[in-house]
């Protein structure tokens, strides 16, 4: 199939140069006031025309051309075509890192974000318990002492309640998990 579509396309190829107009290497202008008088059959005076009902095309020396030229303005910078792009949605965490700087700059952090998981259960095997959290629609297990994310480290585990270090800022929350069967 593939053989045939080129070789029709080289085909037509060969047809359009074939066919194609000869270059006389002449360009076509504008037509001259001459032009129309010569053509107009005589007699008729609605195609007659007079040269000076013609409008007269005046042409600017190229001395006389004002060129402005304008510094270029942030608004006008074009956006970055070779930019990797994705259809993927943007995380949640993602967004917060790239605000975070500018929330920095506009006032002091006041602590840490909310935390941005969802306690999904808990297994134990050999008496080491593990932790199923979801974070940004991603299931991740934790185990005490563990970095869960970039962001946040699985510090200890007691009761119902699990404590994260947020560990840009070096503070503890909490997370209510209910109680242990």
């Amino acid at each position: 199939m593939r053989k045939i579509v080129l070789g029709t396309a080289a085909v037509a190829t060969l047809l359009a140069a074939w066919f194609a107009p000869d270059q006389d290497g002449g360009v076509v202008g504008p037509a001259a006031a001459t032009t129309r008088e010569a053509s107009a059959p005589a007699g008729n005076p609605q195609l007659e025309a007079p040269a000076a009902a013609l409008p007269a095309m005046e042409t600017a020396p190229p001395s006389a051309i004002d060129l402005q030229i304008h510094s270029r303005v942030e608004d006008d910078e074009p956006g970055n075509v070779f930019a990797k792009q994705s259809w993927a949605p943007r995380s949640p965490l993602k967004v917060m890192a790239e605000q975070a700087p500018q929330q920095h700059q506009a006032a002091a952090p006041s602590g840490p974000p909310p935390l941005p998981f969802q306690f999904m259960g808990r297994f134990t095997d050999d008496g080491k318990t593990a932790y199923f959290l979801q974070i940004d629609g991603q299931n991740v297990v934790a185990r005490p002492g563990e970095k869960v994310n970039d962001s946040y480290l699985l510090d200890s585990v007691s009761g119902d309640t699990m404590n994260f270090v947020y560990l840009p800022l070096n503070q503890k929350q909490s997370l209510v998990v209910g109680d242990t069967n």
